[in-house]
């Protein structure tokens, strides 16, 4: 009987309950260890299995700093966190932004757009994609374009690079390849 009474007595009210609960669930959305694996490219803060879809504005590839947008019937948008679109989608719709990294798992390659400005010669072209092949990038597609009064040619490589410290190197052989002004990764198609 003591014990039947220490129970009714030492038991919480409904509102202590219901506070308790909702501290649990906020505590659950909060937590590091509540983050999401989709497939294992992109481990996205407090939401479950949603898609999700590289950004084509900004072509974010791991190793640089992301945010995810929920979009509408989409899953989730992944930008850099320096894009110039996910800065105007701060502005209209900061309630769906989400954070994310890098799975610690991703092996799949990413594509991206490199442009190359150089002084036009012959085997410039040569050069260039002996460096990527060295480096075993694959190149998806190439653009160039010649300006034939100043002697300067531009470039533009599709390329699929698996994470920054990848682009990096390439940038920095490139750039040290005779008459190459600049090589730099552009961020939208």
């Amino acid at each position: 009987m003591v014990n039947f009474l220490q129970s009714q007595f030492n038991k919480p009210s409904a509102a202590e309950e219901e506070a308790a609960a909702l501290k649990q669930l906020q505590q659950k959305t909060h937590a590091p260890q509540n983050r999401r694996k989709d497939d294992g490219r992109v481990v996205v803060e407090g939401v479950g299995n949603l898609m999700h879809h590289i950004a084509r504005c900004c072509q974010p590839i791991p190793g640089d700093e992301i945010v995810g947008f929920i979009t509408q019937g989409r899953g989730i948008s992944v930008h850099r966190a320096d894009c110039e679109q996910l800065v105007e989608l701060r502005a209209h719709a900061p309630e769906r932004l989400v954070d994310a990294v890098w799975g610690e798992s991703y092996s799949a390659g990413y594509s991206l757009v490199v442009r190359v400005q150089a002084n036009d010669r012959s085997g410039l072209l040569r050069d260039i994609t002996t460096i990527l092949a060295n480096e075993k990038v694959n190149v998806l597609g190439v653009a160039s374009r010649s300006d034939t009064k100043q002697q300067l040619a531009t470039i533009d490589m599709t390329i699929e690079i698996y994470n920054l410290q990848v682009l990096g190197r390439v940038l920095s052989k490139l750039n040290q390849v005779p008459d190459v002004i600049d090589a730099r990764r552009l961020h939208g198609n």
